[in-house]
């Protein structure tokens, strides 16, 4: 599932998003794997206004798993995530997210997922819950659903991606059905994001390992 995602400011961003994309660009990198610290939302005191950003660690740490980063759609009434998915909500911001295919040349193929390419688009909203650690401080745990068409040929599950509205009702404890995303996405090959060299160099589209 989703272990690496790339979060960046948005030029142009107003109201609280521009808090968002302030927030951001105090990472030390736009690329985040489990157990870095991301980017969550968290609900104001409106559907849709004064929502808050905070920086948090990316993964529930269990003394089974330190970095437990993804949380299934299907399994929120178990004990791992239920008092966090009643009482602690979150939306996370991603430009774009990585998954890995099948094996070309013997390596797994790499695959960019992104929404559309047009300077008018927010970031990818991406549902989440979020609990504090006593080592780590607080930590956030990315919902997956089953995948959309346009993905699934990579894997059979996605992150909760969610449309705003639907977002800022998740945000306000409201009872959504996670499904798969029906929005426009494009899924390109790309380099692995894991092997470039410096914190902020994306990976090329169309490229291979």
């Amino acid at each position: 599932m989703c272990n690496t995602y790339v979060a960046k400011p948005r030029n142009g961003a107003a109201g609280w998003k521009a808090k968002v994309s302030e927030e951001l660009e105090k990472l030390k990198s736009a690329l985040i794997r489990k157990s870095d610290p991301g980017v969550v939302i968290l609900p104001g005191k409106t559907r849709n206004a004064d929502h808050t950003p905070h920086t948090m660690h990316w993964g529930f740490h269990r003394p089974f798993n330190p970095a437990i980063n993804n949380s299934r759609s299907d399994k929120l009434e178990s004990a791992v995530w239920k008092t966090a998915f009643d009482n602690r909500r979150c939306i996370i911001p991603v430009s774009a997210y990585y998954e890995w295919g099948e094996a070309i040349r013997g390596r797994k193929q790499a695959y960019e997922i992104t929404g559309p390419d047009n300077p008018d688009h927010d970031w990818l909203w991406i549902a989440g819950i979020w609990e504090e650690n006593p080592e780590l401080g607080p930590c956030y745990s990315m919902i997956t659903t089953a995948a959309a068409p346009t993905v699934s040929f990579i894997h059979d599950r996605m992150p909760a991606i969610l449309p705003w509205e639907t977002a800022a009702e998740f945000l306000s404890g409201g009872k959504i059905e996670f499904s798969p995303f029906t929005g426009p996405l494009a899924a390109n090959p790309c380099q692995s994001p894991l092997t470039r060299k410096k914190p902020n160099d994306g990976p090329k589209q169309g490229e291979f390992f």
